[in-house]
């Protein structure tokens, strides 16, 4: 993306805020450059429950033995700890966080805190209703996952007939209500010719970016390291998508690194499990029992130590971190 297109997506954002919001904004970015031990955003990732049976779910392993859903006060408690911490942004994604009976109340909560408020969702539920309430309870930021430009292959891709047409009617909605609106998507072996016409959709919409994950292995792609991307590959796309005006990849440059582990980012699992982010199965704590403090001291120790690990790629995609990260695997052996 241009740097002039990043100067417009981020006035775009600061516009979204309201004045208390900015204030926050602001100050964490100032205490960010005096070096503040604080931490920018949070990822909770509130349930497993879902609504579709995405091929490529990189939290999906076996949810009728693991599935788990965090309580609304479990929520609220990790909305405080990030606030304690100086935080400006909560994204709640994971499974269908719009099937929660609280989402409204919960979204409302983080904006009281006076948050940035981001919702991730698969689209299936965004009816004009839905995007009313959404708004209405504070959002700052929809994002709606798409797999491809063509509707019966998202269809497929997600497991639901519809799945596309409700996702695109969704976020038509939310332009309709000005609302900051992204599309998230991956690349991977398996869809080498998706990005494009996603592109060319998103572009058409009028969404504010096209947000593009590289290979995460983990869920349905933990042992799939064919599904990887080489760096060749992964510079194939971004000489193509760097300069797009509506394109940000996730590592635009190999040197890049990873948001997550504490940089910007750390996640917190449905089963209460504190991580590196919401693709990243190593747990350093529950929320329960531990501070999201004393949770995140642990993360960056593993950051610094495994540098070489949150370059160009998610940490999960490489065996030095599983192997030698001082975190419990949270699915077994």
């Amino acid at each position: 993306m241009r740097a002039s297109n990043i100067v417009r997506y981020h006035l775009k954002y600061l516009q979204r805020l309201d004045h208390a919001q900015r204030a926050r904004f602001v100050k964490c970015q100032l205490r960010s450059r005096a070096g503040v031990f604080q931490l920018k955003e949070l990822f909770i990732s509130c349930s497993h429950a879902c609504n579709a049976d995405c091929v490529h779910c990189y939290e999906n392993f076996s949810h009728e033995t693991i599935s788990r859903s965090l309580t609304g006060a479990q929520v609220r408690r990790a909305v405080d700890q990030l606030v304690g911490l100086g935080g400006y942004q909560v994204f709640y994604c994971s499974g269908e966080f719009l099937l929660r009976n609280d989402a409204l109340d919960l979204i409302a909560y983080a904006r009281s805190r006076d948050l940035a408020v981001s919702v991730t969702s698969n689209g299936i539920l965004l009816d004009e209703a839905t995007v009313a309430a959404i708004d209405e309870a504070g959002v700052t930021k929809l994002i709606v996952s798409l797999d491809s430009a063509d509707a019966s292959r998202h269809d497929e891709l997600r497991g639901v007939q519809g799945c596309f047409e409700s996702a695109v009617s969704g976020i038509r909605l939310a332009l309709q209500r000005n609302m900051l609106t992204e599309i998230w998507t991956y690349v991977s072996k398996s869809n080498p010719g998706e990005l494009r016409a996603i592109a060319r959709l998103g572009e058409g919409l009028g969404v504010d970016s096209v947000f593009v994950f590289f290979p995460l292995l983990s869920g349905h792609y933990f042992d799939k390291s064919e599904e990887n991307l080489t760096e060749a590959e992964r510079d194939r796309y971004r000489r193509e998508f760097n300069r797009s005006s509506v394109v940000m990849l996730e590592f635009p440059d190999e040197e890049d690194h990873c948001r997550g582990g504490g940089a910007y980012h750390v996640n917190v699992m449905p089963t209460g499990d504190v991580t590196y982010c919401p693709a990243v199965p190593y747990s350093y704590g529950h929320i329960d029992s531990r501070s999201l403090r004393d949770c995140l001291v642990d993360i960056r120790r593993d950051r610094q130590r495994l540098a070489h690990c949150c370059r160009g790629q998610c940490p999960v995609n490489f065996d030095d971190y599983r192997r030698d990260c001082n975190a419990r695997f949270m699915y077994g052996d």
